[in-house]
């Protein structure tokens, strides 16, 4: 355990954190938990390095996560696909999504895991969260809707703001990723993760990499429906725009160090 990084990938729920951690875990150096100890985290505050250890990053106890490939079948090729790799990986981690008010707490008892933090548009966010909402047999709660994705999202970005304004040495073990913008062609995420997470260049990296480009070219722009407008307009963007531009200059950091 010792020999690997710890990583921990998060953002606002519904913001591509399963997608960023497909992408990663495409990565024959990289193995990434889907929500792994998301209840540790988020309903303890536990923050046990030894999570990452690889006895107990496969016993699956009550109280770690909903998600649990015994009763999400969805989910076992994700964590057989780790194992088969542990002894050569690199870099173990796990992606929750809303860890941004713990993420403070969660850095300072883990110093040596890093964080990916992927950031993407209201609009989007907002409209996902209500897409959910509005499914019948979704298990997604139907108070979650746009209006609510609007003050999580207002609020997660504030935190993370302040976060960095009060501990910009943590900042440092950040990279954030602008999701509405990694995924083209003149963004050099694929070198900014590779040296970000100190692994090697890998080309089943590359073709996931590829399939999400691919997949995101062809999404149609979607709008604010009408009753929600007001509720959209409300929120004050201007954090958000300061922390994409945060994300680019990192990510063209990070780009140019591999």
């Amino acid at each position: 355990m010792t020999d690997k990084t710890h990583l921990i990938v998060s953002g606002v729920a519904r913001s591509g954190t399963t997608a960023l951690a497909e992408l990663l875990n495409a990565h024959p150096q990289v193995g990434v938990g889907i929500e792994r100890y998301k209840f540790r985290y988020l309903r303890e505050n536990v923050y046990d390095p030894g999570f990452f250890a690889k006895e107990r990053f496969f016993d699956f106890q009550p109280g770690d996560t909903n998600l649990r490939p015994a009763e999400r079948p969805a989910w076992a090729p994700v964590y057989d696909s780790i194992a088969a790799k542990w002894d050569a990986a690199r870099v173990i981690g796990d992606k929750v999504p809303d860890l941004t008010p713990v993420l403070e707490d969660f850095l300072d008892a883990q110093p040596r895991t890093r964080c990916l933090y992927i950031l993407r548009n209201l609009k989007d966010v907002g409209l996902s969260w209500q897409a959910r909402a509005d499914k019948p047999r979704d298990r997604w709660p139907k108070g979650k809707d746009f209006a609510a994705a609007c003050e999580s999202w207002a609020a997660q970005q504030a935190q993370l703001q302040a976060l960095f304004d009060s501990r910009p040495e943590l900042k440092d073990r950040f990279l954030l990723v602008d999701y509405d913008r990694m995924y083209a062609e003149d963004t050099p995420i694929e070198a900014a993760l590779l040296s970000f997470l100190g692994v090697d260049r890998a080309k089943p990296f590359s073709e996931m990499l590829k399939r999400h480009r691919g997949f995101m070219a062809k999404r149609a722009d979607r709008k604010v429906p009408p009753e929600w407008v007001e509720t959209y307009k409300a929120i004050d963007q201007t954090v958000a725009r300061g922390l994409r531009k945060e994300a680019r200059i990192q990510t063209a950091r990070w780009a140019a160090a591999a």
